[in-house]
């Protein structure tokens, strides 16, 4: 009799741990299911916290964003006046991105094993202090090999605010309007960094004060971050260290991180290279400016004159930080994966009249059209992935797919000047036309996402 009744205890009491920390695949995910139907018995649900509750540390990380805008930014608008004084040629400026890139590279590898020691804001903090540390190095214009230095500490520290920032504010309530927000500011950063870098440096012979000025910027950063996150600071999730190792493992081999990383790849290739950051160009024909491959474009093919035309890269980023802003609620509303496909198709339309009409106001218009509708590309892609990966990957998948964007920045707009040093300048337009043709084909294999979140 006494063993009918202990007999099923045992049984009682497992199932239901067993089944506590089942997330659904990316399979699971990517069949809609009904908006009312319940989650499996035993998933854990996440519910994203309301903004009210963040605020200070949305505050925090989209400074940061801002502050990582402003150093992407002028680095080419200040390549004219780096050469001379180091006196260097173009290839070493380009060692310059290469170890840039690098500290991303290194940063996607080991965020998550970060993260599970020191919590989201300990890596903030952490990365807020690396950048601070390379423009407090470069304001006072170093040796050459220790100013190169200086762009690897700050390529590892905006990597780690860009994965941290990134995953916390995706899981926020209405997480698409503030990720249109967060990108929105780290274009605003890169609009007017240029144009301060370039006043700076044309107007005084210390270019490198431009640097004194980010550094005062980073200064506070990483007081905000302090002052946000104090209560988090090495406060990791719980069990994050004892999975580290494989939820990067599971990262590098999952289908939706792969697929999204590639559509970052070509989209920040598209944007870097339109926009008019890019590296310095290969050897070969010497072009007449560094501001871009669309100044350039409208100079040599167009007629355009420096002096004028130079403000039609700052009108891309214009019209991209608009598009994040405006265009967020109406992408979400109307369905992610359906608004991408509507804005690159205006995309391809936009960037096809710039090619075959050649009126430079006009040129000028479709430019900034273009940074309006692939503006929200990179938002809706971090937005997406939230919702087809479990929260435990959110970190290292967003750390891997930024670095791998980064990746394009640096690849496209030097493919670009190495077939340009050959046949034209007029090679920008078959190229940008490709690379968002290619984007679409990317976009159409993405997963799509349940209209129920786990």
């Amino acid at each position: 009799m006494s063993s009918t009744i202990t007999v099923p205890a045992p049984a009682a009491i497992e199932l239901p741990r067993l089944q506590t920390h089942h997330y659904p695949s990316d399979e699971e995910r990517s069949h809609p299911s009904s908006p009312h139907e319940e989650p499996p018995e035993g998933a854990v649900v996440f519910t994203p916290p309301n903004v009210s509750s963040v605020k200070w540390q949305l505050l925090s990380m989209n400074f940061s964003i801002f502050l990582g805008g402003i150093n992407d930014a002028a680095t080419g608008a200040l390549v004219p006046y780096l050469q001379p004084a180091y006196s260097v040629g173009l290839l070493f400026i380009a060692v310059v991105y290469l170890v840039n890139f690098l500290g991303w590279s290194i940063a996607a590898l080991t965020n998550v094993h970060l993260t599970a020691r020191l919590g989201t804001g300990g890596v903030m903090l952490l990365g807020g202090t690396l950048q601070l540390l390379a423009h407090a190095l470069q304001f006072w214009k170093p040796p050459f090999a220790l100013f190169v230095f200086t762009y690897l500490l700050a390529g590892l520290g905006i990597a780690y605010q860009d994965a941290q920032a990134n995953s916390f504010v995706g899981g926020v309530h209405d997480a698409h309007r503030w990720l249109g927000v967060l990108h929105a500011v780290y274009g605003a950063g890169a609009l007017v960094s240029p144009l301060i870098a370039t006043k700076i440096a044309s107007s005084t012979p210390h270019w490198n004060h431009f640097y004194l000025v980010a550094f005062g910027i980073a200064l506070l950063n990483v007081a905000l971050i302090a002052t946000a996150f104090w209560g988090g600071i090495g406060k990791p999730p719980a069990g994050a260290r004892d999975r580290a190792t494989s939820d990067l493992k599971k990262t590098v081999s999952n289908r939706t991180v792969i697929l999204i990383s590639l559509f970052f790849f070509l989209y920040v290739g598209t944007e870097v290279t339109a926009g008019g950051i890019p590296p310095p160009t290969p050897p070969g024909p010497p072009l007449l400016t560094t501001s871009g491959w669309v100044v350039e474009f409208l100079i040599r093919e167009r007629g355009g004159h420096a002096s004028s035309v130079g403000y039609v890269a700052s009108g891309f980023w214009g019209g991209l930080t608009l598009g994040r802003l405006l265009l967020a609620d109406i992408t979400f509303r109307l369905g992610e994966r359906r608004m991408v496909f509507v804005y690159l198709v205006l995309s391809l339309a936009v960037q096809l009249t710039f090619w075959l009409v050649p009126n430079l106001l006009a040129n000028a218009v479709m430019i900034s059209l273009l940074g309006f509708f692939i503006g929200p590309f990179f938002p809706t892609g971090i937005s997406v992935a939230t919702k087809l990966l479990p929260k435990e990957l959110h970190v290292p998948a967003i750390g891997f797919m930024s670095t791998t964007g980064q990746a394009g920045s640096a690849a496209f707009p030097f493919l670009t000047g190495a077939v340009a040093a050959k046949v034209g300048v007029g090679v920008l337009q078959p190229v940008l036309v490709a690379l968002l043709a290619a984007q679409a084909l990317l976009w159409a294999a993405v997963p799509r996402v349940s209209r129920r979140t786990v």
